[in-house]
């Protein structure tokens, strides 16, 4: 099957990009023929080039002429988009349709019904663009630009009054059921939305079996959004209201934003390491105890939680959007209530003080990421999502 992936890349190398390489690498394996076409936001450097960014969320000529020229050498069954903005824009979706090859989309985000793709703001669950309100995303200054909040605003409304996504994609590919419910409350269609689920491969390579298991792993970007305040705050509690001796430290991996670091006090159980090459980051999760996520977002399928999994590692995370979907309280991990700082210090007592009780949890998540996110099962359902929306568009 000859397939044509589409995605506009971030600034900085994201989840969306590593799913987006690992299921190139899972369709060429099978023996498919796979082309990608993207665009990198790096290319917006300079004033005029963002300028230009804000009117390319609507039309890129230079974006609809390479996939026309693409599509006549190429000759794709199917296209496969993952992210259009903000040099591709949705004005692809008609040139692809007119040539009568059918487009599934993977929705890693909210965007379809958020500007901003969160249903985040000041530091809180948002959801008042839903429903074709994009409008507050202008009223609210959701991005803290208002050209940028009227641009990111606009395209939605665009997008959505065109119906360009809505009238050209056959199938929408959400991650979780959380994401459909969302997806079919702001009025798609059920019948054109599945659920398949992001994937890694269970196998990995054992250099060294021996882990020392020290310490507790956080895994991504140190900031508000990510609730890193209530990692601070708990342990903080857990300092003053018990002893720290019998509750491990927090290594975090990831970017550290200092301004927002600075307004804490932070206490000497919690070390940053920074942003690990992706070669150590085996390493650094086979030596965790456990991984603590705290988001404050809904985030769509976080690729962390199935590299937990992979090594045998519980999850502590919030009671919140699609994340029970994947971490099953008492099953693969502890959930916690949103916002929470003493009932997360709870769960990260539970977790320090027993060793069984982690393996227990440790076991059913990487049981539970062989039986359902394994490559094999994420290809079987692809293809079939692939050849359906192929018959039906040749029918």
């Amino acid at each position: 099957m000859r397939i044509l992936l589409i995605h506009n890349k971030y600034g900085k190398f994201s989840g969306e990009e590593s799913v987006l390489e690992a299921q190139m690498m899972l369709l060429e394996n099978q023996g498919n023929e796979v082309h990608i076409y993207s665009r990198r936001s790096e290319e917006l450097n300079g004033f005029w080039a963002k300028t230009n960014a804000f009117f390319s969320g609507f039309y890129n000529y230079r974006s609809v002429s390479e996939i026309k020229q693409l599509i006549s050498t190429f000759r794709p069954e199917i296209v496969h988009i993952h992210n259009l903005y903000p040099l591709i824009s949705p004005a692809v979706l008609s040139t692809i349709h007119r040539f009568h090859i059918p487009i599934v989309m993977t929705v890693h985000n909210y965007r379809l019904v958020c500007p901003n793709g969160l249903f985040f703001y000041n530091g809180e669950i948002c959801e008042r663009c839903a429903g074709g309100n994009e409008w507050n995303c202008i009223i609210k200054n959701c991005e803290g630009s208002f050209p940028k909040s009227l641009g990111y605003s606009l395209r939605n409304f665009y997008a959505r009054k065109r119906r360009l996504f809505s009238s050209n994609i056959c199938r929408f590919i959400c991650l979780t059921d959380f994401q459909k419910e969302k997806l079919m409350k702001n009025g798609f269609t059920r019948e054109k939305i599945f659920v398949l689920p992001n994937f890694l491969d269970a196998k990995h390579k054992e250099d060294n079996p021996i882990s020392s298991k020290s310490y507790i792993a956080f895994s991504g970007r140190v900031n508000g959004q990510k609730g890193f305040d209530l990692i601070i705050k708990a342990m903080n509690f857990l300092e003053t209201e018990y002893t720290l001796n019998k509750v491990l430290p927090i290594l975090t991996a990831g970017q550290c934003d200092s301004v927002f670091i600075s307004q804490f006090k932070i206490p000497e159980s919690i070390k940053f390491l920074g942003t690990l090459p992706k070669e150590e980051m085996d390493n650094y999760y086979r030596n965790a105890r456990f991984l603590v996520f705290t988001s404050r977002s809904y985030e769509g399928a976080p690729i962390v939680f199935l590299e937990a999994m992979k090594h045998h590692l519980p999850v502590i995370a919030p009671r919140l959007g699609a994340y029970p979907e994947i971490i099953e309280d008492g099953v693969n991990g502890l959930l916690f209530s949103p916002g929470d700082p003493v009932d997360l210090a709870d769960k990260i007592s539970s977790l320090s003080s027993n060793e069984d009780l982690c393996f227990r949890l440790g076991e059913n998540g990487y049981r539970k990421l062989v039986e359902k996110y394994s490559p094999e099962i994420h290809y079987k359902q692809l293809i079939s999502i692939y050849k359906q929306v192929i018959e039906e568009t040749s029918l």
